[in-house]
């Protein structure tokens, strides 16, 4: 036990001084922080006013053809000189010919009974600026009775598009408002605070490897260790290193709300994660470690070297990265299958589940079965990936390949 608290410490010390930890643990809290600080900024502001109401000014002139006879005037909100109305279809079209304008609009004579209006450009845009012109245009001359205020409601029912939503629990019936923006990158935000420790510690491990192995380390070390001493040792000093990581993001966390003068009890209210959530992150965050840092040194026991095993750290990393690339798809369905089985299966868990509990109400036997079956899943296997740790096969000079993989776990003690 002695020798492999020894092989923990010196893993411990030999990373926690590497530039890049240095920077993981400092660059990405104030990085989250923005990320929140900004997102939050955008959802302050739950009144209506012109200017925020107003749309943004399209690329050229629009006009338009009133053939309902619908249009008496054109509201302020618009500014002037943006749109221009032609007496004929024909007009229109020679307007946009000359370029006087560069899109115009038809409204249709049964208008008032189907809506229907023709946007007429030279080129396809699904998501042009002139049309949030019109459709003021088009509301102020259908409601020309209400005010501003009301018409803005109209037009943005949600707080001037900034909705705020409540999130109301099966347990407690009572809610917690969030603005909508912040309310949808929290998923992404725990996401990348969950994965970045796991990534690190996983690669450093492999890398820690792949240097001894390179520069004949290992073959010293082996004299005096057992392969599974060293394998947990090096398990145990990356933990450590996580833990230490975590707590250095907390740290930094205070700072800047200390610097900004800003109450921490104020923003965990915002992050919007009760404390059994809260909870739930260490529990998680460490079955994923122990099931990416066992993949690595699996990987990193067989590798000759760095360069020859860059295919499948990604193949071993691809799991994880799953859940990043449909968050929002887990964000606005979070109990949907998708969501459920990416936060089951123990590769995917650490990030999806905690996802998932950011945006809704996890049933708990799910939490509880996703749990299980991560840590199960990670201590079977480390205990797999320990049988690569053998003297000969940690000294062998062969590529790795599945084949060989399969041969060193399949071959006897």
């Amino acid at each position: 036990m002695s020798k492999t608290l020894i092989v923990a410490v010196r893993e411990f010390r030999e990373r926690v001084r590497k530039r890049g930890f240095v920077i993981s643990t400092v660059v990405v809290p104030l990085v989250m922080l923005v990320i929140w600080f900004a997102t939050g900024a955008l959802d302050m502001d739950d009144g209506v006013t012109e200017e925020a109401a107003a749309p943004k000014g399209p690329t050229a002139t629009a006009g338009f053809v009133d053939q309902a006879d619908l249009i008496a005037s054109i509201p302020a909100i618009i500014p002037e000189g943006s749109l221009l109305e032609y007496e004929s279809v024909e007009a229109a079209s020679q307007a946009l010919g000359r370029g006087d304008v560069g899109v115009y609009y038809v409204i249709r004579p049964d208008y008032r009974e189907t809506g229907r209006v023709e946007r007429v450009t030279p080129r396809l845009e699904l998501d042009a600026a002139d049309r949030e012109q019109v459709t003021w245009l088009l509301m102020a001359n259908v409601f020309p009775e209400i005010s501003f205020e009301q018409l803005a409601r109209v037009r943005y029912p949600f707080n001037a598009g900034s909705p705020v939503f409540v999130n109301v629990t099966a347990e407690t019936q009572t809610g917690q408002e969030s603005g909508n923006m912040g309310n949808m990158m929290l998923p992404f935000i725990v996401a990348v605070v969950v994965m970045v420790p796991l990534f690190t510690s996983g690669s450093y491990l492999f890398q820690s490897l792949a240097q001894e192995k390179s520069s004949r380390m290992m073959e010293i070390l082996l004299v005096s260790l057992r392969p599974r001493q060293l394998l947990t040792g090096k398990l145990l000093g990356l933990a450590a290193l996580t833990v230490v990581q975590y707590a250095a993001w907390a740290g930094v966390i205070l700072l800047v709300l200390a610097v900004l003068g800003e109450r921490p009890a104020a923003f965990a209210a915002g992050v919007d994660l009760s404390l059994r959530e809260l909870a739930l992150i260490v529990p998680f965050a460490l079955g994923g470690f122990a099931l990416y840092a066992g993949l690595m040194a699996g990987i990193g026991a067989l590798a000759p070297d760095m360069e020859s095993s860059r295919g499948w750290v990604f193949i071993i990393s691809l799991p994880m990265m799953v859940p990043i690339y449909l968050w929002m798809a887990i964000a606005s369905a979070p109990n949907g299958p998708v969501a459920t089985v990416l936060s089951l299966f123990p590769f995917s868990a650490p990030v999806a589940m905690l996802m998932r509990m950011t945006t809704t109400t996890v049933p708990s036997w799910q939490v509880g079965l996703s749990l299980v079956l991560l840590v199960l899943t990670g201590i079977g296997l480390i205990r797999l990936m320990a049988r690569l740790f053998r003297a000969q096969t940690l000294l062998s000079g062969e590529p790795l390949s599945a084949r060989r993989m399969w041969s060193a776990l399949t071959a006897r003690a």
